[in-house]
This record gives structure tokens, C-alpha cells and sequence, in this order.
């Protein structure tokens, strides 16, 4: 009998333990639902702060328009050199997310901080395409397009880790030049990818198997003090951009709208309420996040002669909490992102 108990037991703790395996941020936490304590809250906050976090650092690499301060394709130079475009710039997004550095699930705070990222962007004439009718052409004329970034985290906090490193690669397609009558306007498709970012650190001191699961290595027993969790993650993100341009006078303006399609395995934790001096410290690795977003941009800019200096404001939509996050909390998924860039073009 006492043989029997202890294996029904040994199975229900079993399957009371969080899965190690990749899951699903929107359910991944569903386990806990109905169990005492406070695992269902923690998690909650915890994977909210996972799909918060990386549609924003998606925009934040991508920004808005892939060629600052105009939507018109370069076309191709007479003879065997095309037309280039170099744009340097400086990305800015309004980060918020729920703040898990916090110590108790009770002060389900909002953390926010203005977040930069460094790049520069190519542009590369591959055709010309055709001229529909007279001061109308580059229809069909074809960009190639490149973007490197980078992520200051050194810089922004101690609360993140090292800086991330970013790369795209894509094309744009003329649906009408800019000339002196037509406005220029374009569709372009990039894919990017973003090395790994960390925030917070449920343990700053050693881990060791967890004293009530020891063989569940989701389960772990930390002897020191941490936040209230961490996250860990990279992304793939496909943009989609339409945008059309003008300029009079050596002003110009450009405005359009985005698609993004951001992906995610991403690792994150929480740490339950300390006991007896230790803390129990509760793993997920491989958890898939998917997240699609629309934004909307608008470029101010400056030419002379082969150089522009260029501003952007940009906007991007929010979306409904994962299952479980707390409805009291501070931060609401559904408000939308700000975004802005500062840059400089030199078109030859």
C-alpha cells in the first residue's frame, strides 16, 4: 500500500512539472493554472514579458522605412557601376515591458526605457525597369537591400547582457520613379536576424537540483537572491514595406505602412518566493514565439546634392495579454509601440 501511494505520488509531481521541451508562449503556463501559490502569476508576467519584448526589438532593428527619407528605387547607372545608397542611422524604440526585476507579484510594475540601435543600410540598383509613359518609369525596377545594426546593452543598463548584433538582406521593387511631376513609391520585403538579448537574473548565485523535484532539470534551487525573472532571446523578422515619397525644393517627405513577422525560440524564468534561505527557480527553454504586427512611419528629410539628412517618426500596433498574465498589472499589451530614427544618406 504505502509502496502503491508513493508511486501515484511520484507521478502526479511529475506532472505537475513544467516541461523543459519547447512549447508555446500564449500556453506555456496554462500548467500552473488553479495551483497554490503564486507559479500561475509569475509565469504569466514572466511570458508576457517574452512577447512583449521581441516584436519591439524586431522594429527596433528594422525601423520603418529600409531606405531612410525615400521610397524610389535608385535604377541603374549607364555603363557596368550601379546606383548605391548608404544610409547610416540611429533607431530609437519606446521599450515597455512588465517589469520582472521586481520582488513581489504584487507590484506588477511597467518598465520602460528608451532603447537605441546603431546601423547602416544599403541600397543597390539591380535594374532599371520600364517607363509606362512619358516622366513616368521604373516600373518593375528592382533594389537590392542590406542592413547591419547593433544593440547597445552595455549601455543602456546593468540589467541587460552583452550587446546583440543584427543583419538583413532583402529587395525592394519600384512601382514609379520620383521625378519632377511623380511621386516615387515602392514595395520591399527584408529578412533579418538578431543575435541573443537577456534581461534580468533569477539567480545571482549557484543553482543545484530542486530539493522537492531533483530529477526535473526545469526545477532548479538557488541559494542567493536574484529578480523577479529573466528572459533570453533572439528573432527572425520578416518586414514588408510600402511606401511612397516626394521631394520639392530639397525637402521631402515619406510615409507608409509595415508588416512584420517576428519568430522566436526563447528561454525564459521565474523564481518563486524565497524558503528557509533558498529560492526554487523554474526553467522553460524552446519556447515558440510568434507575433505579427502593422506599423505606419513618416520620413522627414533635407537633400543637397548627393547627401540627405533624415528624421522618422513611426508607430506600431500592440496586441491582447497571453493567457495568465494578470489584468492588474501596469502594463498593458495593447498599447502600441513609438519608434524613431536619425540618419544620414549619401546617394550615388
Amino acid at each position: 500500500m504505502i509502496k502503491k501511494t508513493w508511486a501515484l505520488a511520484a507521478a502526479a509531481a511529475l506532472l505537475a512539472a513544467p516541461a523543459a521541451a519547447q512549447g508555446d508562449i500564449e500556453t506555456i503556463c496554462d500548467q500552473f493554472a488553479g495551483t497554490p501559490g503564486s507559479r500561475a502569476e509569475r509565469c504569466g508576467m514572466v511570458a508576457q514579458a517574452v512577447d512583449a519584448a521581441q516584436p519591439q526589438l524586431g522594429i527596433l532593428m528594422a525601423g520603418g522605412n529600409p531606405t531612410l527619407g525615400t521610397a524610389s528605387t535608385g535604377g541603374v547607372r549607364l555603363g557596368m557601376i550601379p546606383r548605391v545608397s548608404l544610409t547610416g542611422r540611429i533607431n530609437v524604440v519606446g521599450a515597455r515591458m512588465p517589469d520582472i526585476r521586481q520582488a513581489s507579484e504584487d507590484e506588477t510594475k511597467e518598465f520602460s526605457i528608451p532603447t537605441p540601435a546603431i546601423g547602416a543600410n544599403l541600397a543597390m540598383g539591380l535594374t532599371q525597369g520600364i517607363s509606362v509613359a512619358p516622366a513616368i518609369g521604373g516600373f518593375g525596377a528592382i533594389d537590392l537591400l542590406a542592413s547591419v545594426s547593433v544593440l547597445p546593452l552595455e549601455l543602456v543598463g546593468d540589467d541587460f547582457g552583452n550587446n546583440a548584433f543584427s543583419w538583413g538582406a532583402g529587395a525592394r521593387v519600384g512601382l514609379i520613379r520620383e521625378s519632377f511631376v511623380m511621386p516615387g513609391v515602392s514595395v520591399s520585403l527584408m529578412y533579418r536576424s538578431l543575435g541573443d538579448v537577456k534581461f534580468g537574473t533569477v539567480c545571482a548565485g549557484t543553482e543545484t537540483p530542486s530539493v522537492v523535484a531533483p530529477d526535473d532539470p526545469s526545477r532548479r534551487t538557488c541559494n542567493a537572491q536574484g529578480d523577479f525573472g529573466e528572459i533570453d532571446l533572439g528573432l527572425d523578422n520578416w518586414s514588408a514595406r510600402a511606401a511612397v515619397s516626394k521631394r520639392l525644393l530639397g525637402l521631402g517627405l515619406t510615409a507608409g505602412v509595415g508588416y512584420d513577422r517576428f519568430e522566436t525560440s526563447a528561454d525564459f524564468a521565474f523564481a518563486l518566493p524565497p524558503t528557509a534561505g533558498n529560492r526554487e527557480v523554474i526553467r522553460f527553454t524552446d519556447v515558440a514565439v510568434d507575433n505579427d504586427r502593422w506599423s505606419a512611419f513618416v520620413n522627414g528629410s533635407f537633400t543637397i546634392l548627393f547627401g540627405s539628412l533624415v528624421a522618422e517618426l513611426g508607430w506600431m500596433q500592440g496586441s491582447d495579454p497571453i493567457q495568465g498574465f494578470p489584468s492588474t498589472s501596469d502594463f498593458d499589451p495593447n498599447e502600441g509601440t513609438f519608434f524613431g530614427s536619425i540618419g544620414a544618406r549619401l546617394s550615388l
